[in-house]
């Protein structure tokens, strides 16, 4: 809402993810996409680093006398000749905590099946149905045999922040999730959590703002 400045609390953000990537379009802001998407519950410690423009400062050979320096500013005195380089954009990179349990992060269905919107489907690819009572699903780490199985690359993530009165929309699609671990208790009567981390290209990083 223009002109209304208020706080977003823990409980105004959501984390969702999708295994197709997102498509950027003028018409559709990105929270539309999240409906169709799982959503990721029990999510603490989160952290969204945007991607950076880093620059490098090179000496060179000489020196020079300045009369001004930046926009007119007056100076004076004798500098080595130096110049800014702007390197590439560096990656987007996020990093959570999220609560260990039985089940996925995220909503899920049949572990085979194609709209599975589990986070482990994106590190772990999809997994094998284990038709034991009870079932489980089965998921295996570094297995690049079976295409289905393999660590997916063009998921996303979609972390939306609305209080009520504004909302923004993050996301990062073409995601690469680089960790699901350490599992760690947060005490003798506190329950287990387990480290995330996915990044993605600055390309493939978005902010949304409303107006």
């Amino acid at each position: 809402m223009a002109g209304s400045v208020s706080h977003i609390h823990a409980r105004n953000a959501a984390l969702y993810v999708g295994k197709a990537a997102v498509d950027y379009t003028a018409a559709l802001n990105l929270s539309i996409d999240q409906l169709t998407k799982g959503s990721i519950f029990k999510v603490k410690n989160l952290t969204i680093t945007p991607p950076m423009s880093e620059v490098e400062k090179i000496d060179l050979w000489g020196s020079d006398s300045l009369d001004t320096i930046g926009a007119g500013v007056p100076t004076t005195g004798t500098w080595q000749h130096q110049t800014l380089v702007e390197k590439s954009w560096t990656e987007a990179r996020t990093t959570f905590t999220a609560v260990f349990s039985h089940d996925e992060l995220g909503v899920t269905t049949a572990p085979t099946s194609a709209v599975q919107e589990a986070f482990e489907s994106l590190f772990l690819g999809e997994a094998l149905d284990i038709t034991d009572d009870p079932a489980f699903s089965r998921y295996k780490f570094g297995d690049i045999n079976t295409a289905d199985q393999q660590r997916l690359r063009v998921g996303n993530l979609i972390f939306v922040f609305n209080n009520g009165s504004g909302i923004v929309n993050i996301a990062m699609a073409n995601v690469i999730v680089t960790k699901m671990g350490d599992i760690k208790t947060t005490g003798a009567d506190g329950h287990w959590e387990m480290d995330c981390e996915a990044v993605c290209l600055a390309q493939d990083y978005t902010m949304e703002l409303e107006d």
